[in-house]
């Protein structure tokens, strides 16, 4: 229903409204708090976390493995507190004077929608993916030659409406006008939009690195972190089908705890990869991200089953 969730994200945002309205430095402190907690006292999914680690990266002894743990939780918890900070953002007023994100080597985006192309940008749960959504607003002095309208984030829907309306409403916060927004895409309908849209230079920030949602099309045959892993492979499927250019992005988080956005080239023309040979040169991208800031990773989901 239209209105599922409703009331209970009205409700939410008149509870955190007074929170989003703190400084950052406040809820970045709040976060680290909150995360030690989660993993500590509460032990928020504490043994998948360690076994992720201990997984991806059997050259390290325990002191070390429990180091990088307890540095992702107080990540995990900032993410979280972020992401309520970033809904107090209505408009990019805010947004660029705390300076939490800026974009490197934005020329591909602006190369290859010059050309009228559409692009797929595979990210993932590096750094702090609620952020996403302010391609235009992060810094007045981004120079792109495409406007809000034309950026789509793809997000999979929760399983609570009231949440999944809340961080919606969080997730376009910074944009200009966003109440006539129609780029928020939940998973599934990604296709027919695109479709829809197919002769008009669009971008797609799909976040992939999750366990695939269904079984059907997705390989089996891909290393990450050492370990055979099945890839989500529906945004290179669908920069195949429609000769997307592919741009892989990296979040990286700087000394201060702001972050970085940097684009890598995978292909100008999708139709000229296989859609696996993709995956895998998006996941040696992300290898390498991940082995350089390991607690800058989302290590709570089950990505290994």
């Amino acid at each position: 229903m239209a209105d599922s969730g409703k009331i209970g994200a009205s409700i939410i945002r008149l509870l955190t409204r007074p929170l989003a309205a703190l400084p950052l430095s406040f809820h970045r402190r709040a976060g680290r708090v909150l995360g030690r907690l989660a993993g500590g006292l509460l032990r928020y999914r504490r043994d998948v976390v360690i076994t992720n680690l201990a997984r991806s990266f059997p050259q390290m002894g325990y002191d070390e493995l429990k180091q990088v743990c307890r540095s992702f939780y107080e990540h995990f918890g900032t993410v979280f507190c972020e992401a309520l900070w970033f809904g107090g953002c209505r408009g990019p007023r805010r947004l660029r004077k705390a300076g939490i994100v800026r974009m490197e080597n934005q020329h591909l985006l602006n190369e290859m929608t010059k050309r009228g192309q559409s692009i797929c940008v595979l990210a993932s749960h590096n750094g702090n993916w609620e952020l996403i959504g302010g391609y235009m607003s992060y810094s007045p002095d981004l120079e792109l030659n495409f406007s809000e309208k034309e950026v789509c984030v793809i997000f999979r829907q929760l399983s609570s409406p009231a949440w999944n309306r809340f961080f919606s409403f969080n997730r376009t916060a910074a944009l200009d006008d966003p109440e006539h927004y129609e780029g928020m895409l939940e998973s599934f309908n990604v296709l027919r939009y695109a479709l829809q849209h197919k002769d008009e230079p669009k971008i797609y920030n799909f976040i992939t690195d999750q366990y695939p949602y269904t079984d059907r099309g997705n390989t089996e045959d891909i290393s990450f972190l050492g370990q055979k892993t099945c890839s989500m492979n529906g945004g290179a499927a669908l920069a195949h089908k429609l000769g997307m250019g592919v741009l892989y992005m990296n979040m990286a988080q700087t000394p201060e705890g702001n972050y970085t956005m940097t684009y890598t080239k995978i292909c100008d023309d999708a139709r000229e990869m296989d859609p696996d040979e993709i995956m895998r040169q998006y996941y040696l991208l992300l290898e390498a991200d991940i082995r350089r800031q390991p607690a800058n990773y989302l290590w709570t989901h089950k990505r290994w089953k």
